[in-house]
C-alpha cells in the first residue's frame, strides 16, 4: 500500500510516495518543522484523501511536539 503527501515547496505542488500513513505524516511534518514545505493533504492508495486540513496540521504539530 502507498500513500502519497502532497505538499507545497517554493510555490510550486509537489508530492512523495510513501510506505503508510505514518510514514507520509512523519514526511510531512519533518518537512513542516523544518520550514521547508507547506503541507496539502494525505492521499490514499486508491488517491482519494486520507487526511487534510485541520486534522493534518495537529497531528504534525502532535509528531513533532510542537
Amino acid at each position: 500500500m502507498a500513500f502519497t503527501a502532497h505538499y507545497w515547496r517554493y510555490g510550486a505542488p509537489a508530492a512523495e510516495e510513501c510506505d503508510s500513513l505514518d510514514e507520509a505524516l512523519a514526511f510531512l511534518a519533518q518537512g513542516w518543522e523544518a520550514g521547508s514545505l507547506s503541507e496539502d493533504h494525505i492521499a490514499g492508495p486508491d488517491g482519494s484523501v486520507v487526511l487534510d486540513g485541520t486534522e493534518l496540521f495537529e497531528r504534525m504539530r502532535a509528531r513533532v511536539g510542537a
